[in-house]
């Protein structure tokens, strides 16, 4: 079968119904000229046989007809043989067909007395329809030029509804190829619906791959040190024996593995983008007790912090956030003081250090030189502020390291 796609089709379909739309028409438009003609002669034989059995219950006799085509017989014997063996006395009226292809309509009088008679009319002549061809071929004509200008319109109309839905088609295909960027197209009532839904499903899909692909990617490089850490105490242990700096060192890097895992869990599951009014000093609090840092039990940490400073959040994410902030400054710092301030829509957490770092370390895997952390720096932190739409920035002088949260 030729029928390949919707487009194809959709033009069968729109040029099938105009076919047969017009044949329907055409037919129907034929009958009623005949049924029309038929009913034209027929009132007019009924008006003169009205005023033939008129005058002649006034004046006994058949008055005089008014059309040559008509003749009155008196009686069904006297009128012609042809005419007697077709009349059907049971109807009052009918048609009669010679073969010298003269048509004829008959219609039953009653005249005085109970006498009937018959109203002959040669209607040939008046039969516009069947003796008037060229009215056939005006019509054939019109018929012709009818349906090759519905069929040009179901071309066209068939192109009007198909090709939203073919562009559609087309954007999709591209759209599922790696590396695009290519969008739905906007369209018109439903397929516009429809079209945003799936650039949403899109765009949804695209985000949990991008996330998939994060995680996948953060805990390859995040876990690798610490699961190194572990490695190397297992066989320092198997080699010279446990000490005590063994067991530190293994808590300590289990500890980090469990903080990585639970970040990028958090980052990763979709529950996560809820989020609610949080307080500020109530996450920082919690934060604290749950960082199980050893160093940061003997930090002072200050807080400038309005008591009823509220963010919209996610309370597990935001806590997370806090924990990174806290350890990283617990790993880092060289005194063990923490300043955390608010002002103009930016959460500030300061420290002293020795060094400062001359690379980003806010990007995943980074860390400063004479770092000796697990090399995950803020990217994590990055990574959470990203659900919310905040911005996080370093700003560094001698000795002072400043991590500004600046809120959207």
């Amino acid at each position: 079968m030729w029928i390949k796609n919707i487009k194809d089709q959709t033009l069968v379909l729109l040029v099938s119904l105009t076919l047969g739309v017009a044949l329907a028409f055409s037919i129907l438009a034929v009958i009623a000229a005949f049924v029309i003609e038929d009913a034209v002669i027929s009132n007019f034989l009924d008006e003169q046989a009205s005023h033939i059995e008129k005058q002649y219950a006034q004046q006994g006799n058949v008055p005089p007809l008014a059309f040559s085509f008509l003749e009155v017989f008196e009686s069904v014997g006297a009128m012609p043989t042809w005419a007697q063996d077709n009349i059907n006395p049971d109807r009052i009226d009918g048609e009669i067909f010679t073969a010298d292809a003269s048509h004829y309509h008959y219609r039953k009088l009653t005249l005085s007395e109970g006498r009937e008679g018959y109203l002959l009319a040669e209607v040939s002549r008046l039969l516009v329809v069947t003796h008037q061809p060229r009215i056939l071929v005006i019509f054939l004509l019109v018929f012709v030029v009818a349906i090759a200008v519905a069929v040009f319109l179901a071309v066209k109309f068939s192109q009007k509804i198909v090709n939203p839905i073919l562009a559609l088609t087309d954007a999709v295909k591209h759209i599922e190829q790696p590396a695009t960027s290519a969008r739905l197209p906007e369209l018109n009532f439903e397929l516009g619906y429809l079209s945003k839904a799936m650039q949403t499903s899109f765009d949804k899909l695209n985000k949990v791959l991008e996330q998939e692909k994060a995680f996948t990617t953060n805990v390859s490089h995040e876990l690798r040190t610490p699961l190194t850490v572990l490695k190397n105490s297992c066989v320092l242990i198997e080699q010279r024996g446990f000490v005590l700096e063994d067991l530190a060192q293994i808590k300590s890097s289990a500890v980090q593995m469990e903080h990585i895992v639970n970040v990028l869990f958090a980052l990763a599951r979709k529950e996560t983008i809820a989020q609610q009014p949080c307080n500020i000093i109530i996450t920082l609090e919690q934060a604290i007790l749950l960082c199980r840092v050893p160093q940061l039990e003997q930090f002072q940490i200050h807080f400038d912090v309005p008591q009823d400073l509220t963010l919209l959040a996610n309370s597990n994410l935001l806590q997370l956030l806090f924990i990174n902030l806290f350890r990283n400054a617990a790993e880092h710092a060289s005194e063990p003081s923490i300043s955390i301030s608010y002002e103009n829509g930016k959460l500030m957490f300061d420290n002293k250090t020795e060094y400062l770092p001359e690379v980003d370390i806010t990007q995943a895997g980074i860390k400063g030189d004479k770092s000796d952390g697990i090399g995950q720096g803020l990217y994590l932190v990055s990574r959470i502020a990203e659900h919310f739409n905040w911005h996080v920035t370093l700003a560094t002088s001698t000795q002072h390291f400043r991590v500004i949260i600046k809120f959207a």
